[in-house]
């Protein structure tokens, strides 16, 4: 087998919309790489407005689909970045991240942004994770 097959991409999931140009996950090897995710139901399309837990909760739970289609778990996390629109919401973030994980915590990025594409989301949650 090539290095080439090895490390083939593979395309894990297909957007919602075929408006959105972008993959939720992609495979390469033993790396997954998911896309920055919100804290909106996919089922409902709701999201809970101004409630930065729940969102937080919401796009964990979404990244874990994403990995769990990839045939791996939130444990094989290496690294995430979170896009904050407001850093002062970082405490009650952090307390709702760190809530999702049982083991040792994945590598992670933290920034403030002045928007995010979706008007309502407070946070998007990117991953890169490993597949066991």
């Amino acid at each position: 087998m090539s290095t080439h097959d090895i490390f083939k991409r593979e395309i894990i999931s297909r957007p919602i919309s075929e408006a959105l140009p972008f993959s939720p996950a992609v495979g390469c090897g033993p790396l997954v790489f998911v896309s920055g995710l919100v804290g909106r139901n996919h089922e409902t399309g709701e999201i809970c407005k101004n409630d930065i837990r729940a969102q937080t909760l919401q796009a964990m739970h979404n990244i874990v689909r994403q990995l769990e289609q990839a045939g791996t778990t939130l444990e094989s996390a290496l690294k995430a970045t979170i896009y904050l629109t407001d850093v002062k919401l970082f405490a009650d973030m952090n307390a709702a991240y760190v809530s999702c994980f049982s083991g040792a915590m994945p590598a992670r990025t933290c920034v403030e942004v002045s928007a995010l594409p979706d008007p309502d989301a407070l946070l998007e949650i990117e991953m890169i994770a490993c597949r066991t």
